[in-house]
């Protein structure tokens, strides 16, 4: 006897828009767009719907919406039948008149047949993996062939994915585990996708819907599995087409890792050639790293923060913070919160003050505001007593007897921040991230490199690595790298009427650079938003990241977007929100 179980029938319609514009290579050398995919997701549930009634509901809840093409995974609750030969035809009957009602409406229709995963095995109320099962799929899929034939249009087998997968040594479907809905969400979202790709479906406005048998988010979201939805799978996607091509080293310089020391080399000059190896390696450099710059005071893990003053914005709330942020150092911040907000993800951003990150400053620069209105908690926090009276930086314990580098306590001051946000319930603490530009850039990095809770990290146009022909990549200042008790040297390029001092010059000396904090950040995603300190060439040092996440099993973990000013705009900043879009939501 039939069981109905948390897989009830429903119906979700999945709009995406994207142009045509530079292309990109993904599956199977398919081109698409590399302008940004617009996605509004719909999700309508019909509890227990059958096929015949499914065909009854099309008009009212589904062809309304003018879909281009649709995608049929249906009939769960017609197969447990079929071991009846009225209920074949039953099925293909019914199967028939929704196709026929699509064509009617000149509608792009693609059909998916079953694998077992598609059909829980106690639905049928028989021992797992019998022979039953297996017959009433198999006339399943022989009818959704037949009609798929008889009507000239396409069909995707998924029940071959599943035996190719099934006999691959390691497969993940060889654990009994993986008889689940997100394994057949996953496959069919990838499917579905691949077909819009292969038939240059994602060059033009399109909608799209899905017919599915699949468990909508509101369903699955008590298990706090929302990443088993085809929903979640065909997004990430979506979401992935929009940043892939940053993702990709230009041949020209694949490979290329330069004269720069080897990070992969053990201070006693033994190779890492392996994952464990690395992770010992890593925390040399880590370790070395924070020898030069000074060791960080303990963090401040639980840090109280006062709210100044609250405003209610259209889409958040806005407030005015002040928090420790360096021990006996107070701040202030603004912590911009989603209404209704639980368990998001969030971003701190960092420049010289906090205001412009909010909105109140120089132009594409607002990118806690950008962010909190694409569903983030955004931290702006800010050097403002420091950059007005141009000490630009923090120091520890003071400006004349710091032993912390100035840079590297920025970084410590974020990780607390980090704190902060991770102790809110409006904040998912695994999904917190980091960004800042120029001044602000060079401190993102050296947070995101140095405390390994940040989940995602982007740079724009900080000077990835030392450069003295380059005035701003200028990490020689005393507020970065550069420290000395006062007076200052004059401001500028080193020269030898103005020498640089302090840890900068014993870095240089000792041939270390910026690359080996850069590969302390895998498998972390990263993305470089490069401007004019960052040109296409800097691929060259990151290099060694993409060596450093291929340990790990990735390759899609450090990106570059290449713009020919310094300053942000509204299409470089665009990649910084889809990056964290792609890589902290879920």
């Amino acid at each position: 006897m039939m069981r109905f179980n948390y897989l009830d029938f429903i119906l979700f319609h999945i709009f995406f828009l994207a142009t045509l514009s530079v292309q990109a290579k993904y599956f199977n050398d398919s081109t698409l767009s590399k302008d940004a995919v617009e996605l509004d997701m719909h999700t309508k549930e019909i509890n227990g719907l059958k096929l015949l009634h499914l065909w009854q509901s099309l008009d009212q809840d589904s062809l309304a919406i003018n879909p281009d093409v649709v995608f049929i995974m249906a009939g769960k609750n017609d197969i447990y039948q079929l071991h009846n030969p009225q209920a074949e035809h039953t099925f293909s009957s019914n199967y028939q008149k929704i196709i026929s009602s699509l064509k009617q409406k000149g509608i792009e229709t693609v059909l998916f047949n079953f694998s077992p995963l598609t059909i829980k095995n106690n639905d049928f109320n028989i021992p797992d993996h019998s022979a039953s099962q297996h017959n009433q799929i198999n006339k399943a899929n022989k009818i959704i062939q037949s009609l798929a034939k008889t009507n000239e249009i396409k069909w995707i087998d998924m029940n071959s994915v599943y035996a190719n997968f099934n006999n691959t040594a390691g497969s993940e479907f060889n654990s009994d585990q993986a008889l689940n809905p997100g394994i057949t969400n996953r496959i069919a979202a990838n499917k579905a996708y691949e077909y819009l790709v292969k038939n240059k479906k994602l060059d033009k406005k399109l909608k799209v819907l899905f017919l599915t048998d699949a468990p909508t988010k509101s369903e699955i979201s008590t298990w706090n599995e929302q990443e088993k939805s085809i929903q979640f799978h065909f997004s990430k996607l979506l979401n992935w087409q929009k940043i892939a091509p940053y993702f990709k080293v230009p041949d020209k310089y694949k490979g290329d890792r330069g004269s720069f020391r080897d990070p992969f080399t053990f201070d006693d000059q033994s190779k890492v050639t392996s994952l464990e190896d690395w992770k010992k390696r890593r925390n040399e450099i880590l370790t070395s790293w924070h020898a030069y710059m000074g060791e960080w005071p303990k963090f401040i893990e639980n840090p109280n923060y006062e709210v100044l003053y609250s405003i209610n914005k259209a889409d958040y709330i806005q407030k005015k913070i002040r928090f420790e942020w360096v021990p006996g150092q107070m701040t202030h911040g603004y912590l911009l919160v989603p209404y209704q907000a639980n368990n998001l993800p969030a971003v701190v951003t960092v420049y010289y003050e906090p205001e412009t990150a909010i909105g109140e400053g120089k132009e594409e620069r607002d990118f806690a505001l950008q962010l909190v209105k694409r569903g983030f908690v955004t931290l702006s926090i800010g050097t403002t007593e420091t950059t007005e009276n141009k000490t630009y930086s923090l120091y520890h314990p003071h400006i004349d007897s710091a032993t912390v580098e100035p840079l590297s306590l920025l970084a410590y001051a974020s990780a607390n921040a980090w704190h902060l946000l991770a102790g809110l319930p409006e904040v998912n603490q695994e999904k917190i991230g980091i960004m800042g530009h120029s001044y602000g850039g060079k401190w993102a990095m050296f947070a995101s490199c140095l405390f390994e809770n940040f989940a995602a990290a982007a740079w724009s146009d900080p000077g990835v690595v030392f450069d003295q022909e380059r005035p701003n990549i200028n990490y020689w200042e005393p507020w970065y790298l550069g420290y000395h008790p006062r007076p200052r040297r004059e401001r500028g390029v080193p020269t030898a009427n103005n020498p640089a001092k302090g840890t900068y010059l014993q870095l240089l000396k000792d041939n270390r650079d910026l690359h080996e904090l850069h590969v302390l950040m895998a498998p972390r995603p990263f993305l470089v938003s490069g401007g004019e300190e960052d040109g296409e060439h800097r691929w060259i040092p990151l290099n060694h990241s993409i060596k450093a996440n291929q340990l790990y099993g990735y390759n899609d973990r450090v990106g570059m977007s290449n713009r020919p000013e310094h300053s942000p705009n509204p299409e470089s900043n665009a990649i910084i929100y889809n990056f964290f879009e792609y890589f902290l939501k879920e």
